[in-house]
């Protein structure tokens, strides 16, 4: 196949990608360019808890407002899932802000529902009820130069185990065992578009699970808004 850059690659993959996966009894969101603060994929496909997700959604609905989701937000909630409670004192020292922000922070917390606060203790709801990602798969597209789309897949392992590179498959065998080759050292997986309508994923990634990171806490709370603005 032949492209004249790597958005089109990346729409190809993303209609048979729906295809091949609408069907499966998974629920998944797919997110372009998003802004990691390090870096933006291609592609990011959530996984998640629908029923779950829905319950919450349809409490927050109940509001004339929510509060916007901030990465201090985000960094305070990667820090409360650590523990099983903390003091707020300690939430604050963590976060490194002045009492201004903090207050802000806790407005966003407690508004969007997902922490309980009683004295000078704070700790978040059970996870199940606020926290929906299964899998996060992140993949990056490269008509050519294949060793920077793996430095780029690789850049995102801090967040995601499941971080691929997409490219087609016109290359000759030795340039294609060499590709895998590389990808695998990178703990990285390769995904080959072998005809219009088929990709093949020619090495997978070495998976651990969900990582724990902020950014997975800005998905899951992007992925809470776009159902309420569903609604």
């Amino acid at each position: 196949m032949k492209y004249n850059s790597e958005g089109d690659l990346i729409n190809t993959f993303k209609e048979v990608y729906f295809k091949k996966n609408n069907n499966k009894r998974s629920d998944f969101i797919v997110f372009e360019e998003m802004n990691t603060n390090w870096g933006k994929p291609d592609l990011v496909i959530i996984y998640y808890d629908k029923a779950n997700l829905l319950k919450r959604v349809g409490i927050l609905s109940k509001y004339s407002s929510i509060p916007i989701f901030t990465n201090l937000a985000a960094y305070a909630m990667f820090y409360l899932a650590s523990l099983t409670k903390t003091t707020l004192n300690n939430l604050k020292d963590f976060l490194k802000v002045h009492t201004g922000q903090f207050n802000n922070v806790l407005d966003v917390l407690t508004k969007r529902g997902l922490v309980y606060i009683y004295n000078n203790t704070i700790r978040i709801r059970a996870k199940r009820k606020v926290f929906f990602i299964k899998r996060i798969e992140v993949y990056e597209a490269k008509i050519e130069n294949w060793k920077r789309a793996i430095y780029q897949a690789q850049r995102h392992l801090w967040f995601t185990s499941e971080s691929y590179i997409i490219t087609p498959a016109e290359m000759s065998s030795d340039i294609s065992k060499k590709i895998t080759s590389y990808c695998k050292k990178a703990g990285i997986g390769l995904v080959l578009q072998e005809s219009k309508d088929s990709f093949k994923t020619v090495s997978k990634p070495i998976g651990r699970g969900l990582l724990d990171s902020y950014i997975s806490w800005k998905f899951n709370e992007l992925l809470v808004d776009e159902v309420l603005n569903e609604k």
